[in-house]
């Protein structure tokens, strides 16, 4: 299974979203090609984030951790162009969040 990540600290969530800005973080290095070919429209609003995203083959589950140790899943999605979202109201902020290739 090939982990692709977009990574947050809390403290650059905060920065970004106090000067107005959308956050989109960068994507790991990674030998072998990932399902999910390219993301847009990042969006971080510190307790939701979503991003605009194209599967290309194989299966992709996006993830998202939040701050009290909360780990959540979206459903498992097929080739396409889907909108990736992970929402911890009620669990604090969002840590980290990405999706998980099949």
């Amino acid at each position: 299974m090939k982990l692709m990540k977009r990574r947050l600290t809390y403290a650059a969530v905060s920065s970004v979203l106090a000067a107005g800005g959308l956050v989109a973080g960068a994507t790991a290095a990674s030998a072998a090609p990932a399902h999910v070919s390219s993301c847009d429209s990042f969006r971080n609003t510190g307790t939701v984030w979503t991003a605009n995203c194209r599967v290309d083959y194989g299966s992709t589950q996006s993830w998202t951790q939040c701050s009290d140790g909360t780990w959540l899943y979206g459903a498992w999605v097929g080739p396409g162009y889907w909108i990736f979202r992970g929402d911890c109201g009620g669990h604090g902020y969002v840590v980290n969040y990405g999706w998980t290739d099949s």
